[in-house]
């Protein structure tokens, strides 16, 4: 039956309940690009392609598809599950033909319905492509997204691990520095300052200290510190207290989480501001040196690498601080006396001379006292120098618990004694040498195994700058002429230079 309109097809689809079985009449590139379409319907399938020549691009693709081809219009009613011809041809005696073709139950649509396929298919095939690309761009929308996030995650990260490289290389370039100061530091007092620096540096602490180790005592001196002021830390801890005992017995102590009014936290006069606290031993061989303490008022746990860190620290340190020790006590032999731990002579007159020096610029009075034991070769030659001995070491420490710090007191020679008092008037030194005179006289010598004791006496002879001279050479002969003036006087007598 020929149709000239779109009812054939729904006569088909009615009548059948599978796909519609269709056959393409005509070769050209419209029937062509109709199959590619009709190839992609669902409910319609291909049966055959008729045209009048097999090399028509139509009947090739076909051929290329798997689909029958004749140029004979009477073999398409031998076609199986044929339900609908559409003519798609340009060749008007194709068109003539299946015009007088007549197949039970098959449609052949023609004309304005073979166009409104045609409109219809590419109308199809144009949806399906919008909503392919919408589907692409919904797609590729997402992966953009989904990329950006990916881009501001790494970007995150990125800048994360530039300031984590940025302050490992600011720390790899501290810890160099102080490393490479440490070989060029060495006093103590700057070797010490170095370290509290290097812990406040390298570990970002927020009050770091150095304590030492004196034997006699068996205590900790503060040394050097950072963070807070001088007086905020214990000067002397006894080795059994505090974080500072525990890292001296133990090695290293950490506590993260300081409880209110703990024990450990007492090397500082307000213990209740320490909220975390490390402490480490400066250990050189077998020997403790002292103690290095760092310290938060917030909480603060170090890790693995951070408590690596200050042991590196304290272990580079503690060599340093040994060379610097050594160094300090060498430097202390030098100038000092063995048997009674003053000054010796030399260094006597290179301080003298510095603080008359001093005296002249500022205008300042500077007093000397020379001193002498009185009858000492008797008490020797009657005792013997072990018990001499005993009397100088008596006579020192009778004058050093007489001085101020910036006083300095010096064995002149044999039972000889000298000492400069800066900025000290007459009336001030006659004061002091009165007290040692007062002390010494009233001091008991054990002279024997069997209890018996002796006293020795002094005499003291005072000279003030500029009065009584104004050269070291004339300032110590006026003080020594005193002296000698008190020992004709009687002996155990305190006498001015005249």
């Amino acid at each position: 039956m020929m149709v000239d309109g779109i009812d054939a097809a729904g006569s088909a689809v009615r009548r059948r309940n599978g796909p519609i079985g269709v056959v393409i009449a005509g070769g050209g590139l419209r029937a062509t690009s109709v199959l590619r379409l009709l190839t992609e319907v669902e409910d319609l399938r291909v049966v055959g392609v008729f045209d009048s020549s097999l090399n028509a691009p139509a009947m090739r693709l076909a051929e290329d598809l798997g689909i029958f081809v004749t140029t004979e219009s009477d073999d398409l009613a031998q076609i199986e599950g044929l339900d609908l011809i559409l003519d798609l041809s340009e060749d008007p005696a194709i068109s003539r033909g299946l015009s007088g073709l007549s197949i039970p139950g098959v449609d052949v649509i023609t004309g304005s319905g073979a166009e409104l396929v045609w409109d219809l298919l590419v109308a199809k095939k144009r949806s399906e492509e919008q909503e392919k690309i919408f589907v692409e761009l919904q797609v590729a929308y997402d992966k953009i997204r989904s990329h950006e996030r990916k881009l501001q995650a790494s970007k995150e990260a990125l800048e994360r691990a530039n300031a984590e490289l940025e302050n490992r290389l600011a720390e790899i370039f501290f810890t160099h520095e102080f490393f490479k100061a440490l070989t060029v530091f060495s006093s103590v007092d700057d070797v010490a300052s170095l370290v509290v620096d290097g812990a406040n540096g390298i570990l970002g602490a927020e009050i770091s200290c150095v304590y030492l180790f004196d034997q006699e005592t068996w205590t900790l001196r503060l040394r050097a510190c950072q963070g807070r002021p001088d007086e905020w830390f214990r000067e002397v801890v006894p080795v059994s207290e505090t974080i500072l005992g525990a890292a001296f017995r133990d090695g290293f102590t950490q506590q993260a989480d300081v409880p209110q009014g703990s024990e450990l936290a007492r090397w500082v006069v307000e213990p209740e501001e320490i909220r975390s606290q490390t402490a480490v031993p400066l250990r050189a061989g077998d020997s403790i040196l002292g103690v290095l303490a760092v310290a938060w008022t917030t909480y603060r746990e170090l890790d693995v690498a951070e408590r690596d860190r200050l042991q590196v620290i304290a272990n580079q340190s503690s060599l340093t601080l040994q060379n610097a020790l050594l160094h300090e006590e060498l430097e202390r032999l030098s100038v000092t006396d063995r048997l009674t731990d003053l000054y010796n002579h030399g260094y006597l007159l290179q301080r003298l001379e510095e603080e008359l020096g001093r005296a002249a610029r500022f205008g300042h009075r500077l007093s000397v006292i020379m001193m002498d034991i009185d009858d000492f070769k008797q008490f020797n030659d009657t005792y013997g120098h072990p018990r001499g001995d005993q009397v100088l070491k008596a006579v020192s420490g009778i004058i050093r618990q007489n001085l101020r710090e910036i006083d300095v007191a010096a064995r002149y020679g044999g039972e000889e004694f000298v000492i400069v008092l800066p900025e000290t008037d007459a009336e001030g030194a006659l004061r002091v040498a009165e007290r040692i005179r007062q002390t010494m006289e009233a001091y008991e010598i054990e002279v024997d195994h069997g209890g018996a004791r002796d006293r020795r006496t002094v005499s003291l002879g005072v000279a003030t700058y500029p009065v009584h001279g104004q050269t070291v050479a004339r300032l110590v002969d006026a003080a020594d002429r005193a002296m000698y003036e008190a020992k004709r006087q009687g002996k155990n007598k305190a006498v001015l230079a005249r």
